[in-house]
């Protein structure tokens, strides 16, 4: 079998990376590369993973925001709404020169 056509295999029905492809198949990274921008469903290839990646990349985000970040809203009371307000009024009254 040619290398071409396991990369090929590799990357399109393994969903290889072509960092991965390379050290299994010993060949270069940018020979692989430039063997699959001649390919015309690399593109197509290269865009749904693109997707997929941006996908799992907003999840993960949204996931770690429920986890880490504080419910900054849940006591809102007169007593926060006035140090928020004192504060506020503090920076804008700052002098500026």
């Amino acid at each position: 079998m040619l290398w071409q056509e396991r990369a090929k295999a590799l990357f399109f029905m393994e969903k290889k990376s072509i960092k991965e492809i390379s050290r299994i198949i010993s060949k270069s990274e940018k020979t692989i590369q430039n063997y699959f921008k001649k390919l015309p469903e690399y593109k197509k290839e290269k865009e749904k993973r693109k997707r997929a990646n941006r996908q799992k990349r907003k999840e993960y985000q949204k996931q770690w925001d429920k986890e880490n970040r504080e419910d900054r809203y849940h006591c809102i009371n007169g007593e926060s709404l006035k140090r928020e307000h004192d504060v506020a009024a503090r920076i804008l009254s700052a002098e500026r020169y």
